[in-house]
């Protein structure tokens, strides 16, 4: 399989199983809205805020975690998810952005998450 036949959900899917094996505390974020209701009772639900991360939670000590998954060729951060990524560093947080289980695990070990 070349890199770029690979899609955004293999990437959350190999995050997922890292999540499990180191114990993170994150949940995964759909960002989307959808319409309730019908007629005069129809209304929209925003399920996140623009550029919320797809995973967001903590780290194993403590600290606010976020992290976007993008495809490994071609996936690229809107600038809702590249304000978001730097206000949580700026803060204190732990936020980046990953194209593999792999360098997920590496990036964790690097800004000592786990």
């Amino acid at each position: 399989m070349d890199l770029k036949d690979i899609p955004e959900s293999a990437v959350v899917q190999q995050v997922k199983t890292v999540i499990k094996a180191t114990g993170l505390k994150l949940q995964r974020i759909n960002t989307g809205c959808f319409q309730i209701g019908e007629g005069r009772n129809r209304r929209y639900v925003k399920t996140a805020e623009a550029g919320t991360c797809d995973f967001e939670g903590y780290d194993n000590h403590g600290r606010f975690l976020a992290v976007e998954c993008k495809r490994p060729v071609g996936g690229k951060l809107s600038p809702a998810q590249e304000a978001r990524i730097n206000d949580i560093n700026r803060k204190g947080g732990v936020a980046f952005v990953v194209h593999s289980g792999e360098e997920f695990l590496q990036k964790l070990k690097e800004r000592h998450c786990i």
